[in-house]
């Protein structure tokens, strides 16, 4: 269960973060800024093909561990992908702020290992967070993928429904709200 958050954590900041600075690396930014086009009509035409393409992992993901190694679902399906699909904005925001910070593909992808190993570290993913010390277990509530990997164990295998994981939800919308917010003001300060 821990699989599909973390995947999803490094193929959605290194994908996003990588296809923009492709774009702006080749001027392809510029000349669609230079259209008709609004500011937030590029930038939702560049999220949306993200979005699908991540919400598609999420999809692929949950059904091979469910035919493939027999991972039960107890939970409400939608209400993953629902959640899944907030997340998904968060991972886009880190990559764009990870594209803002970068001035080519080689300093984005060392970028993203230092930014995103902290993020698995803190997240419970791979050690239990009770058994860090207390200043990283408070420092973990600031990690987006904490309160996913929380999300999806309670959904898969717990079978708990929105009274539980209505907290943790309401974070992931403040985290993407924040990230993607600040990212694009970031992108758009550079290309102006």
């Amino acid at each position: 269960t821990c699989a599909l958050p973390i995947l999803l954590t490094l193929t959605g900041s290194l994908v996003s973060s990588s296809t923009l600075i492709r774009e702006k690396d080749g001027g392809t930014l510029e000349q669609l800024l230079m259209t008709p086009a609004l500011g937030w009509e590029v930038l939702v035409a560049k999220v949306v093909p993200l979005f699908g393409l991540l919400m598609g992992d999420v999809l692929l993901a949950s059904a091979l561990g469910r035919l493939v190694f027999g991972l039960p679902f107890r939970g409400n399906y939608g209400l993953f992908l629902m959640l899944s699909g907030i997340y998904v904005f968060v991972c886009i925001g880190i990559g764009m702020l990870l594209a803002t910070l970068a001035r080519n593909q080689q300093q984005v992808v060392l970028i993203s290992f230092f930014f995103n190993v902290p993020l698995i570290q803190l997240s419970g993913a791979i050690a239990p967070i009770e058994s860090m010390p207390a200043f990283f277990q408070v420092l973990s509530f600031f990690d987006p993928l904490r309160h996913y990997v929380t999300i999806a164990r309670s959904l898969i295998l717990k079978g708990v429904g929105l009274e539980v994981l209505g907290g943790e939800g309401l974070i992931l919308i403040g985290f993407a709200v924040i990230l993607l917010g600040v990212s694009i003001r970031q992108f758009r300060a550079q290309l102006n």
